[in-house]
């Protein structure tokens, strides 16, 4: 940070089951960059939002592009999270992962044995999920694309950005 341009924070968001995680791994992977889900923090090891929040603020120290999923459903979420990034130096970007539901359906059965189960898993998650405003700007990937053809979108967008801002 010292003079050097900003890191991002990659904020992936979307549906249940429409390939956030896979993008995020491979996203993090591909560019060695830090990456946490939040949603499976939170449900495997009862961390609060608060203190995933210090967690995060100290990630934020490593001074590296991060990628994070999870905790994201509503705008309300994601605009403390990016405040809270952006005072640490951050460049916060919300990619949106979009799936046409029957894709979502189809992968729910593989998750779920039972077809009850996995019907009102969605219907709960669905319920908590709101869709970006236009004041977000997300950039939006598909999840039924290729990790190749959704590194592309996301880095032609983070290169707009970054010529926007100059």
């Amino acid at each position: 940070m010292n003079g050097k341009s900003k890191p991002y924070a990659i904020l992936v968001f979307g549906a249940p089951m429409s390939g956030k995680t896979t993008f995020a791994e491979q996203f993090s992977a591909r560019f060695n960059a830090p990456y946490l889900n939040l949603s499976a923090l939170y449900e495997e090891h009862k961390l609060t939002r608060k203190l995933a929040i210090v967690l995060i603020c100290q990630l934020t120290k490593c001074g590296q592009t991060l990628i994070l999923e999870g905790g994201l459903d509503n705008e309300k979420q994601r605009n403390e999270l990016k405040d809270v990034l952006a005072k640490h130096g951050y460049r916060p970007v919300l990619v949106w992962v979009q799936t046409d539901l029957n894709a979502i359906k189809h992968r729910m059965r593989h998750k779920y044995k039972k077809l009850e189960d996995a019907k009102a898993a969605l219907a709960e998650q669905y319920k908590k999920l709101e869709a970006p405003s236009e004041l977000e700007q997300p950039l939006v990937i598909s999840g039924k694309h290729t990790f190749q053809t959704q590194c592309k979108n996301v880095l032609a967008g983070l290169s707009e950005r970054r010529r926007s801002i100059k």
